[in-house]
């Protein structure tokens, strides 16, 4: 079974089963970041500083795991693949997690949320890996990669809008939104899993003994290239910007802009359904202007619309809904080109090292990601913490404090995302100086493949007999 058609593009059935790894993922993000916070700090009882701080810590463990796991994938041989393997080993451990995050009851203790969120996060970070890396060997065209990837960032968003829009339709009360969002996630693993695992083809990079030999030593030299800087410090920018609002999404709409619940999920729900649409159009114009100048040019665009959010007035839900759908349509270029970048960037490793480091340059990337998600939350509510914010349902809050909150949401995200734009400024890595690029190492691949080839079939060989 071949991945791609006779003219080198890979199959739209191909994509759409690869991309499916991504639905749990997309579930998972936004309850992960919107309503598992609240939830705990609100109605399960863990205080709100508490809260903030074991998800910071979680997340400072998952710095460790994902060089850990990205070392342990550009290791793994086994007959069934390098990131196929991954990919079904993360699917029992992140729904154990899910299930015991998602189902907890009141009265559970801090210990209790820092273990199973330290579960979570171990799965999250072996489907992420493993399944962003294999898109860099699925797809070696340099506009191909938009395409798998922008396909790849749709499909997280069905997973999103799913996982939002069924407690909407089955009109739950607000303390079985969480554990029910727990149980489409849950379920999704194993289906989405299977479908990728069976569906898809990995290929196979030529085996060289000097792509095993890996070590802690690696990373500095990979975070030191000028290509691979500009994409992390962009990146930890652009996820920064956007995480912020995310624990504060609830109390901002709800609180500070006096719509309800309902109104705030379906808000929610117009901001992620715009990256379906959003994410193929910047694909296009990403084949068009190049990935770099496209990223660019959507940071700028995010910025202006994240800003556009603030002066709308109270309690407008009909003025609202269409600027988080224009927010959100924006913000789906900013994480699939980036990853769409870093295949680039390990093709570039190859050349000019000779070593397969795929899994340990994504591994970076989401580590980058997740100082950001991380940051965001520890700050943002150490910030309202520190303003008097209350956080329990009904609370009525002072003016103070409700000033630090919308302050704090509306700010930020601007300002952090146009850094983002600026760091990608200089960025070398070309349509052009790509395909030259990936020209070399297919000419390579083809030698080493059939030197390979060669080489066992003399092994194979008998042997002839003495005196012959």
């Amino acid at each position: 079974m071949s991945n791609s058609t006779s003219s080198g593009r890979i199959k739209a059935g191909t994509i759409a089963a690869f991309s499916m790894a991504t639905i749990p993922v997309g579930a998972l993000t936004t309850p992960l970041l919107v309503h598992l916070p609240p939830h705990y700090a609100g109605l399960l009882g863990l205080p709100l500083a508490a809260v903030g701080g074991i998800f910071f810590l979680v997340k400072v463990l998952d710095l460790i795991f994902d060089p850990a796991f990205g070392l342990l994938m550009d290791r793994t041989r086994t007959p069934i693949g390098r990131y196929r393997f991954w990919l079904i080993a993360a699917a029992p451990i992140l729904m154990l997690g899910v299930w015991q995050l998602f189902l907890a009851k009141p009265g559970v203790s801090q210990l209790y949320l820092l273990i199973w969120l330290a579960v979570l996060y171990v799965g999250f970070s072996l489907l992420v890996l493993s399944q962003s890396a294999w898109g860099a060997v699925l797809a070696t065209n340099y506009d191909e990669r938009s395409r798998v990837y922008a396909w790849a960032s749709a499909s997280g968003t069905f997973g999103a809008i799913a996982v939002l829009i069924l407690p909407l339709i089955l009109k739950l009360p607000d303390n079985e939104v969480v554990p029910f969002m727990g149980w489409m996630i849950v379920l999704s693993i194993p289906i989405t899993t299977l479908i990728v695992a069976f569906g898809v083809k990995e290929p196979v990079v030529p085996r060289r003994e000097a792509e095993d030999r890996l070590s802690w030593r690696d990373f500095p030299a990979l975070i030191a290239r000028p290509t691979m800087a500009r994409l992390l410090g962009a990146d930890l920018l652009f996820t920064l910007g956007p995480a912020i609002t995310s624990p504060l999404y609830l109390f901002f709409f709800i609180q500070a802009r006096g719509y309800t619940l309902t109104e705030a999920n379906v808000m929610l729900l117009f901001f992620i359904v715009a990256g379906i649409f959003g994410a193929p159009l910047w694909a296009m114009a990403a084949y068009r202007f190049g990935k770099h100048r496209t990223l660019m040019a959507g940071a700028a665009a995010y910025s202006v619309a994240q800003a556009l959010i603030f002066f709308i007035p109270s309690k407008t839900f009909w003025l609202m809904a269409p600027a988080m759908f224009l927010a959100g349509g924006i913000l789906a270029s900013l994480g699939f080109l980036i990853r769409a970048m870093v295949a680039d960037v390990g093709d570039e490793v190859r050349h000019q090292t000779g070593k397969d480091r795929v899994g340990l340059l994504y591994a970076l990337v989401s580590s980058t990601s997740k100082i950001g998600t991380a940051s965001a939350v520890l700050v943002t509510f150490a910030i309202l913490d520190w303003v008097g914010f209350n956080a329990a349902p009904g609370a009525v809050n002072t003016s103070g404090a409700m000033n630090g909150l919308v302050l704090t949401y509306a700010i930020a995200p601007v300002v952090l995302v146009m850094a983002g734009a600026f760091a990608v400024r200089g960025y070398s890595l070309s349509r052009e100086r790509h395909d030259s690029i990936r020209a070399d190492l297919d000419a390579r691949d083809a030698a080493a493949i059939a030197g390979q080839s060669a080489a066992e079939a003399v092994a194979a060989a008998p042997t002839p007999a003495a005196g012959a």
